[in-house]
């Protein structure tokens, strides 16, 4: 059985000022390589809103300590370097700490927020001084910093199998949901893989009517959030949709389309209606209703971009008069001119496996990692 007593804080940590800088100050703020965190009173991001390099002529605060923030009164263990903005206190622990004892004594600290808050800014450091704290302690009454250890890693642990249960749940659903819970290759997947089709080119209006999407900014659609129409820009990332909203009718574009960000050639398939914003963008719709399905519309968003990205840029985009001149290479059945919308369909559903199966292994080496991480600690 864990025996426990208490302690004053103030025998066992040290509470001091720090000298504040402003952000103005930071060098080289927000680089990846940056060795201190610029710690200020926010409760977010374990207190810290933003890195920086060395700052000259102002004392930087040693790692293995914990700051305070004295708007919300919340504290962080404070691993690395770090400089401070405004109302920040520093706690200085009078005992070898490491992550594990550190974690420990967070946790008792963030006890304290409520009292801290109570009383007066220039009070907050006699009254943490001032404040008890029962820990666990050893058969000659001495802080038992093995067992505090020891119950971090274990609580780590049960926390790493409850997110490798919950990422094998959420993924399995999201394959089921889709239809790409067998994500194995096929022999005929192979041979898909391996397939060497016979192209030809195609005038891209004789496949598509061309449109010219609504062009709404984004100063109008402002207040129209909590909706489900997609609004569309021509930022890559996230199928370029920039957010949902409540969209009038009369801006809405039929989906099922091949979308075209115009300033930057960004070509993604569009299954819903959706808004579009003012990048000068196109939609291609099929003229044959075969060409309809999902996996033939992707594999002809590759197509397409794929033979005018580097033709178009932001200084020369594309239009719907410009389009008419151009081209695009195709499968095609051998010894005819008829598309082959086989092999297409088994080809995407092919690339839709294989990107599968490297997100699960993606997921898999980040659980690893994760566990390698916190077996070091």
């Amino acid at each position: 059985m864990v025996k426990y007593k208490e302690f004053k804080l103030g025998d066992l940590f040290e509470i001091q000022k720090v000298k504040g800088i402003n952000k103005s100050k930071l060098v080289n703020p927000n680089i990846s390589t940056n060795e201190y965190d610029y710690v200020t009173r926010t409760s977010l991001n374990n207190g810290i809103e933003s890195t920086t390099d060395f700052v000259c002529d102002v004392p930087y605060n040693e790692p293995n300590t914990f700051s305070l923030g004295l708007l919300q009164m919340t504290f962080f263990y404070r691993e690395r370097s770090w400089y401070a903005g405004q109302f920040v206190r520093k706690i200085i622990p009078k005992f070898k700490l490491n992550t594990k004892i550190a974690l420990y004594f967070n946790t008792i600290f963030s006890r304290l927020s409520k009292v801290l808050l109570s009383v007066l800014v220039r009070h907050v450091d006699n009254v943490f001084r001032d404040s008890k704290v029962r820990l666990p302690v050893t058969d000659a009454d001495e802080i038992d910093f093995n067992y505090m250890e020891q119950y971090i890693a274990e609580l780590e642990q049960q926390r790493l199998a409850e997110l490798e249960q919950q990422r094998l749940a959420e993924l399995d659903s999201y394959l089921k949901a889709t239809g790409l819970n067998d994500y194995g290759l096929t022999d005929e997947d192979k041979k898909i893989l391996a397939y060497k089709p016979i192209f030809q080119e195609f005038k891209i209006v004789d496949l598509f009517n061309v449109v010219n999407t609504h062009s709404i900014l984004k100063s109008q659609v402002a207040n129209l959030e909590n909706g489900n129409v997609p609004y569309l820009t021509a930022a890559e990332g996230n199928n370029a949709v920039l957010k949902y909203i409540n969209c009038p009718k009369e801006w809405i574009d039929e989906g099922n389309c091949v979308f075209i960000g115009g300033k930057t050639m960004v070509v993604t398939y569009q299954e819903k209606d959706f808004c579009s914003n003012d990048s000068h963008n196109l939609a291609l719709y099929f003229k044959d209703s075969r060409y309809k399905s999902p996996l033939i519309q992707q594999y002809f968003v590759g197509s397409v971009r794929k033979a005018l990205s580097k033709k178009y840029s932001w200084d020369d985009s594309i239009s719907k008069a410009k389009i008419r001149s151009d081209s695009v290479r195709l499968p095609v059945v051998s010894n005819t001119k008829n598309l082959d919308f086989n092999y297409m369909e088994k080809y995407i559903r092919t690339i839709e496996k294989l990107t599968i199966a490297e997100a699960v292994k993606y997921k898999d080496r980040e659980i690893l990692t994760t566990e390698s991480l916190i077996n070091k600690m």
